[in-house]
């Protein structure tokens, strides 16, 4: 299989990182990349990590809800893009990136570098369903809150849409219904890459099937 980087975007509490988990367990040589985990590692950790010079001056805007500048995160990507090539894995699960024109063509810069196969998803909810799940989620994150869930959604509006509507009309965008049960939301993931990415002939682990 020729590597490929699988980016899934979606609104903030679509399920991006829920199905990011249960492909990564349905496929032996995938590794999953969270944007959001990584700056909140970052956060926890502080200057003794080693992307605090390139994130750390703008975990205040993420504690926001606002989007953090390209560069930055481009480059904090693409140097654990490239580390997880390098160690063999073939099915890269890009959760929440890109966020945008510029992370758009960042990444297929990253993609044109490593040759590798960018194949982009898009996971549809609801801005009511996404509050809902905020609310549930509990784990007292900042940017859980009502307010902060707020300005996450207009940052979404503001830069992921126009990026989405741009892939739309080029084609070149899997979508996929956020708003079933998980398992029904990773059933028609799994049958759409099918298509595009992964091998036909891998049988789901138990956690995949369920």
């Amino acid at each position: 299989m020729q590597p490929t980087l699988l980016s899934i975007i979606g609104k903030p509490l679509a399920g991006k990182d829920t199905q990011a988990d249960l492909l990564v367990a349905a496929h032996p040589e995938a590794v999953k990349i969270s944007t959001g985990h990584i700056m909140r590692a970052v956060r926890e950790e502080g200057e003794t990590h080693r992307f605090w010079p390139l994130i750390g001056p703008y975990i205040p805007l993420m504690e926001q809800g606002l989007k953090l500048p390209d560069a930055p995160t481009l480059a904090m990507l693409g140097e654990v893009i490239k580390e997880q090539i390098a160690e063999g894995k073939r099915l890269l699960v890009i959760a929440g990136s890109p966020r945008g024109m510029e992370q758009l063509e960042g990444f297929e810069q990253i993609a044109k570098e490593t040759g590798t196969k960018l194949v982009l998803v898009h996971m549809d909810a609801t801005d009511e369903e996404t509050y809902k799940r905020s609310a549930a989620r509990n784990e007292g994150r900042v940017d859980d809150t009502p307010e902060v869930h707020k300005v996450r959604l207009q940052e979404y509006e503001g830069y992921v849409v126009p990026m989405v509507d741009k892939l739309a009309r080029e084609n070149r965008l899997i979508w996929v219904n956020g708003m079933q049960p998980v398992e029904g939301v990773f059933h028609q993931l799994e049958q759409q890459l099918r298509q595009h990415v992964l091998d036909p002939e891998i049988t789901l682990p138990a956690m995949a099937r369920r």
